[in-house]
C-alpha cells in the first residue's frame, strides 16, 4: 500500500482517530485504496506512524458506513459495489444533486462560482493531457462542491456514503466514454450558469437529468 494518499491530510491536530479515519477514508475517494483492497491493520498503523488501536477505531467507523467491509477471519476491505448498488447510488445522487442545485441556485457568492469555474477550467486541460483520472476527480469536485454549497449540512454526509459505490463503477466520469471529453466539461458550464440564475426548478431540472447521464456529446451517452 502507498501512502500517497495521506499527503494532503496531517496529523498533527484532532483526536486521533478522527485523524486516521480521515486519512484512510481520503485514500479510499481518490482511489489510493481501490475497491477490494485489504487494510491491514498493523501495516496501516506503521504507515501512519501511530498505534494500531487508531486505526482499529477508524477501521470500524468506515465498516459501520459502508466504506470497508469485514469478512471474518480474513480481515478489512475496502467495499466493492455491485452494479445493482452502483445503479441505486446513482438514483440517490439523482435526488440529492437535484435538491442541491435548487438550494443552491441563485446563492452562489464569488469565491464559490470562480471554484467552481476554475474546476472547468482544469477539466479542460486534463482532457486536453488525456488526464482522464483528473478530470474523473475535477468531476466528482464539481459535484460534490455543489452539495456542499446547497447549505444542508446532510447533504454532504449522504453524498459521502454514495461516493465510493460511484467511484467503483464510474458512475461518474465513466474512463471507457471515447467521445469528446471537452464536450463533457463544458456540459458542467451550462450547469454553473443555473446556479447564478434565478429559477431554482431550472437548476434542479438540469442537474438531475446530468446526473442521470442523459447529456449526449457526440452521440454518445457522457456519464459524469
Amino acid at each position: 500500500m502507498s501512502d500517497a494518499g495521506y499527503t494532503s491530510l496531517s496529523l498533527d491536530r484532532g483526536l486521533l482517530s478522527d485523524r486516521v479515519y480521515a486519512l484512510i477514508k481520503t485514500s479510499i475517494r481518490n482511489g489510493t485504496f481501490e475497491p477490494g483492497a485489504q487494510l491491514v491493520e498493523s501495516q496501516l498503523a506503521r504507515e501512519l506512524e501511530v498505534s494500531q488501536a487508531p486505526v482499529r477505531e477508524a477501521l470500524k467507523r468506515l465498516i459501520h458506513e459502508g466504506v470497508v467491509t469485514h469478512v471474518p477471519h480474513r480481515g478489512s476491505f475496502v467495499t466493492a459495489f455491485s452494479e445493482e448498488e452502483a445503479e441505486q447510488a446513482r438514483t440517490v445522487r439523482i435526488a440529492l444533486e437535484g435538491l442541491a442545485a435548487s438550494l443552491a441556485c441563485g446563492q452562489l457568492n464569488p469565491a464559490a462560482h470562480d471554484a467552481l469555474a476554475d474546476a472547468i477550467d482544469q477539466m479542460h486541460e486534463a482532457a486536453s493531457a488525456g488526464d482522464i483520472a483528473g478530470f474523473r476527480e475535477l468531476d466528482l469536485f464539481f459535484h460534490r462542491t455543489v452539495i456542499e454549497l446547497s447549505g444542508n449540512v446532510y447533504l454532504p454526509r449522504m453524498w459521502e456514503q454514495i461516493e465510493p459505490s460511484m467511484r467503483s463503477l464510474h458512475v461518474v466520469s465513466d474512463p471507457n466514454f471515447v467521445g469528446d471529453w471537452h464536450q463533457v466539461a463544458e456540459t458542467h458550464r451550462g450547469l454553473l450558469s443555473a446556479l447564478d440564475g434565478g429559477d431554482p426548478e431550472t437548476a434542479a431540472r438540469l442537474f438531475r437529468a446530468h446526473s442521470d447521464g442523459h447529456a449526449l456529446v457526440g452521440g454518445q451517452l457522457a456519464t459524469s
